[in-house]
């Protein structure tokens, strides 16, 4: 009985020392990468001959944590998927909204530059060029006019001068015509009445 009891005895003292160093080398894993978790497991496998022999619990330890490190990177690449679709998806929402804003900026300018003039759109420096263009054809034709005018009145004022002097060219020969007249009359009468008596 004894015996028993001390065999029991080695056996949970083995079943302990056994899980302690698996939760040690857990513990050991947990706190490598995985390329380190390869490399412990390469360096504290035993050789025989050409071949590496890998503890069952070792490798049973190494496979999970590779597979939970394949599992968390699959989550993390599906995470990152959809946060560059999220990205992607709000990229072209933001596209569109620049090319909205882009159009609304270049109808504003094309507004501003413009104007509505007898119904057409004119740009503003065609109205300003053509209303400029306008002022001094403006001003132009009132000079010209004016000219005109001015020398039109001159030659009226010349010819109303000229016309008062032959006028008064002609009262004053009308007049000595008159005077003539009635001195041939007289001249006339004064002969008659010589030639009567």
């Amino acid at each position: 009985m004894r015996i028993k009891s001390l065999l029991f005895a080695i056996i949970i003292a083995g079943q302990s020392i056994s899980l302690f160093a698996q939760s040690d080398l857990k513990a050991r894993f947990d706190s490598l990468e995985l390329k380190e978790q390869f490399e412990y497991v390469y360096d504290k496998s035993e050789t025989y001959e050409r071949y590496k022999v890998v503890k069952i619990a070792t490798f049973n330890l190494l496979k999970q944590n590779s597979v939970d490190s394949i599992n968390i990177y699959k989550t993390e690449l599906k995470s990152r998927n959809s946060k560059i679709s999220e990205l992607e998806n709000t990229v072209a929402g933001k596209d569109d909204k620049i090319n909205l804003l882009t159009n609304d900026l270049e109808a504003v300018t094309k507004s501003k530059d413009s104007m509505a003039f007898l119904g057409a759109e004119i740009a503003k420096g065609v109205y300003n060029s053509a209303m400029w263009g306008l002022v001094f054809g403006l001003i132009v034709l009132s000079v010209v006019l004016f000219l005109m005018f001015k020398r039109s009145n001159s030659v009226t004022n010349e010819t109303k001068h000229r016309l008062n002097e032959v006028e008064e060219e002609f009262e004053t020969h009308r007049k000595s015509a008159l005077k003539r007249e009635q001195k041939l009359a007289r001249e006339l009468m004064d002969e008659k009445l010589k030639h009567k008596f």
